[in-house]
């Protein structure tokens, strides 16, 4: 005689918890796994450099550096034409209790629930007043931050954070956590609030071993959209590029300089096809990455770097230039992390 099937203990509670928290006009399935996580399967939708991408996330949390990244993604949104999904992580893992829990924490529930439902309020409110035709969907999620955004990863053109006082730590450590989960570009908006995006240049790192391959070209389709021109930065270091040889004198080092600009040259060949209309200023500077991409965003409008981490460690494996720019960079910053064939 066969036993029926026990259910998952987990199952149950995490169905209770995620229909009492989740709210909001998302269209995506709500589905439990076995393992008791919650998951969220979103239909259709393309990346970055595909015209057909089908939202535009920005992820919320009252601040007002959130605000100004709803308004910075609202702008992508209505430029691109496609709606905008403004997005709150409540930040207890409330989808993990028991139903009895969930019952028993009601009252706690309902208020962190009627908080979240206002911090997606403000934050649209802020957009419309500024896109008033733009179509925009809210979603109150449970959190925390990066797995909760990360839903969207496979169909949004990008998602996008606010890092700004007094919560900068924690937007720059979920959006690095981000980067890492997600192929959709994550752009963090730093520098001046409330600057859109306009026909100021936009800053690419440029990689010769390819992995910046996705960046480039989300660099030249955003300043395609905006028309803005490219400034295509390469650091190269002296010492690596010259190899073996250890007598400077002995080193053509015009030679050399003019080989790492047709390797820059030879990235930049795919997005310069794609589009023609996009202004480029090559950059090459014998400096650290670092400090070459800070120096040419300081009147910039956006920072693009890729970031060669994959799996589940990439969120830590981020480079050092993606890590420093979303510390110390003066505006808005991209990363694309390299696709894991490395194509794009």
């Amino acid at each position: 005689m066969m036993r029926p099937r026990e259910k998952h203990p987990h199952s149950e509670a995490v169905r209770g918890a995620a229909a009492f928290v989740h709210t909001g006009s998302s269209e995506l399935l709500d589905d439990v796994s076995r393992g008791g996580r919650r998951t969220r399967v979103p239909t259709g939708g393309l990346d970055m450099n595909t015209p057909a991408g089908r939202v535009v996330v920005v992820g919320v949390d009252g601040s007002p550096a959130a605000h100004a990244a709803a308004v910075w993604a609202a702008a992508l949104a209505a430029r691109t034409r496609t709606p905008l999904r403004v997005v709150h992580a409540l930040p207890e893992p409330l989808y993990l209790m028991t139903e009895v829990a969930v019952m028993g924490q009601g009252p706690a529930i309902a208020q962190h629930r009627k908080a979240g439902a206002n911090i997606l309020g403000e934050a649209s409110a802020a957009v419309r007043l500024r896109f008033p035709n733009l179509e925009v969907h809210t979603d109150l999620v449970p959190g925390p931050t990066a797995p909760a955004l990360a839903v969207w990863g496979a169909t949004a053109k990008m998602i996008v954070l606010g890092a700004g006082e007094p919560r900068a730590v924690g937007a720059l450590a979920a959006a690095i956590a981000l980067a890492g989960r997600v192929t959709c570009p994550v752009t963090v908006c730093r520098g001046q609030p409330w600057m859109l995006p306009d026909r100021r240049p936009v800053v690419v790192g440029v990689d010769p071993t390819g992995s910046s391959a996705a960046a480039v070209l989300s660099a030249f389709e955003f300043a395609h959209l905006f028309e803005a021109p490219v400034i295509a930065a390469h650091a190269w270091s002296p010492r690596h590029a010259a190899g073996n040889v250890t007598i400077p004198f002995l080193v053509d080092w015009d030679a050399l300089a003019e080989s790492t600009r047709a390797v820059l040259a030879a990235q930049l060949a795919e997005a310069t096809r794609r589009y023609p209309d996009v202004a480029v200023t090559e950059v090459v500077e014998p400096i650290p990455p670092a400090r070459l991409i800070t120096d040419r965003a300081t009147n910039a409008q956006l920072v693009v770097v890729g970031s060669h981490g994959r799996g589940r460690l990439a969120g830590t494996i981020l480079g050092s230039v993606s890590r420093h720019l979303l510390h110390h960079g003066p505006c808005p910053i991209m990363i694309h992390r390299a696709r894991h064939r490395g194509t794009v």
